[in-house]
């Protein structure tokens, strides 16, 4: 990407204080599209990821679980999974779970099959990606809970390179049951991405019905 910013030559930039390094930040407003239920904005991986965190710690205000949750917004994900390995070393959870973007494949010029992630039609729940096997039990544990409640959800196995935080925590200490939940999400890492709003609250509403359940009793299992 080439940032044109009009200026003469390289002394002309360096009078108009831009240095090496300095952050580009494109102009990309929070937009409403014609589907009032599909935003575009920039960042959205992974400002979705902490919308959801956020929205799913209030609704656990108003339920009775059994857990300690801590959230976190972890760093450097993109160039190293770096936060995530640091986060899960201090906390140590007994499950760890990653909240993401994934590709959506319901855009021109992308060569989608049947089963792969599109907007608006749930939670992906991601079995397998470049980083990470998915703990089977927890896979289950989500899936059943996701029919349970009449959750739509869709599932990715994702044979390209990619990956999230779960990679670094799944390998943390002596190893922790760990799983990726994600929104597809059109044009990720560009700042005009677009994302449904059903998918971000389904999420919510699993994420909570997941951790209502999710007792010692049903962390040993999963560990077992």
């Amino acid at each position: 990407m080439f940032i044109d910013i009009g200026a003469k030559n390289k002394e002309h930039v360096a009078e108009l204080g831009i240095r090496k390094g300095d952050p580009i930040v494109p102009i990309c407003p929070f937009t409403v599209l014609a589907d009032e239920k599909l935003y575009m904005a920039k960042a959205l991986d992974n400002r979705a990821g902490c919308l959801v965190a956020v929205e799913t710690l209030k609704a656990l205000q108003e339920i009775s679980h059994p857990n300690v949750v801590y959230s976190g917004a972890t760093v450097q994900e993109e160039v190293g999974i770096r936060g995530a390995q640091t986060s899960a070393t201090m906390i140590q959870p007994d499950v760890y779970i990653a909240l993401d973007v994934t590709c959506a494949t319901d855009t021109p010029g992308i060569e989608a099959k049947d089963d792969d992630p599109k907007v608006g039609l749930g939670p992906v729940i991601v079995i397998y990606d470049s980083g990470l096997i998915t703990n089977t039990k927890l896979r289950d544990l989500f899936i059943d809970t996701a029919e349970e409640e009449g959750i739509p959800y869709q599932t990715e196995v994702c044979f390209y390179d990619g990956g999230t935080d779960a990679e670094s925590a799944h390998v943390t200490g002596y190893g922790v049951p760990s799983i990726n939940i994600c929104f597809a999400t059109r044009y990720i890492h560009s700042h005009a991405s677009v994302i449904h709003h059903d998918d971000l609250e389904n999420t919510v509403k699993l994420l909570t019905a997941v951790l209502k359940k999710l007792d010692q009793k049903t962390v040993d299992w999963i560990k077992s």
